[in-house]
């Protein structure tokens, strides 16, 4: 199945204007504070890999790609950008493919493992959407798991930039039950920290201010949502979420 051309060039261009930082956040200081809460989440609920093997699904410039290796997994990275994926470097344990997450072609059972980092909620387009899941799930080994680390509020309010196809936790947990996996863990990412945060770093800016002044702010903000995203039940109120599924052994 050929993916949207708008998703396509959309990748395209923010690789074009923001280089490897374009699989991220395009605001440096979103990125620097949420980046070290992303990896605390995966770190906890993804376990070292031992040499098994994982898809990071939109692997981007790589990021994750080389932590996951670093951290013991064999990796295969793929991404619907040529741009994103020619500006991945090459590390150790890490193969990167050109092509769609519904597009990928590899025998089925073929990983571990599956991580896909804020990249499934860009598959604007429904039906896409649903014929990637189900490549996942073909990919997938028996008792496989996947972690899906997405925008899932309890309620989507608002508006939705177009280049997002928002979705709640509850819609997030039904499409991957519904195709028979198992929700096993979850942990929301940012909490009461990244707003006062971010409200500082717009100020700070108005003021004409560096945001390397706030390096001691973003500590303390950052160390109040790692702690929060321990206390069990508070996930819930997170907006950002890593969920993770267990594939059924069938």
């Amino acid at each position: 199945m050929t993916p949207p051309t708008d998703d396509r060039d959309y990748w395209e261009d923010r690789a074009r204007r923001h280089g490897p930082r374009a699989a991220g956040y395009s605001d440096t200081a979103m990125d620097a504070y949420e980046d070290r809460l992303r990896q605390s989440a995966i770190e906890r609920l993804l376990s070292p890999g031992r040499g098994r093997s994982l898809l990071d699904a939109g692997s981007g410039s790589g990021r994750w790609s080389v932590r996951m290796a670093d951290n013991g997994w064999l990796v295969t990275g793929a991404d619907i950008s040529e741009s994103l994926i020619a500006l991945a470097p090459p590390a150790p344990n890490v193969t990167y493919l050109h092509g769609a997450i519904e597009a990928l072609d590899l025998p089925a059972a073929t990983f571990d493992a599956v991580l896909s980092v804020t990249v499934l909620q860009h598959i604007t387009d429904d039906r896409h959407f649903d014929a990637a899941l189900d490549n996942l799930a073909r990919m997938l080994h028996p008792n496989g798991l996947i972690a899906v680390l997405e925008y899932a509020p309890l309620r989507v309010i608002g508006h939705v930039p177009a280049y997002m196809r928002a979705r709640s936790r509850g819609e997030w947990i039904s499409a991957f039950t519904s195709r028979g996996f198992k929700k096993r863990s979850e942990t929301g990412i940012r909490f009461l920290g990244h707003g006062p945060y971010m409200l500082a770093v717009h100020l700070a800016r108005l003021l004409g201010h560096p945001d390397a002044q706030l390096i001691t702010l973003r500590a303390v903000c950052r160390a109040l949502d790692l702690t929060l995203a321990r206390v069990p039940g508070l996930t819930l109120v997170a907006d950002v979420q890593l969920i993770t599924f267990e594939k059924a052994n069938r």
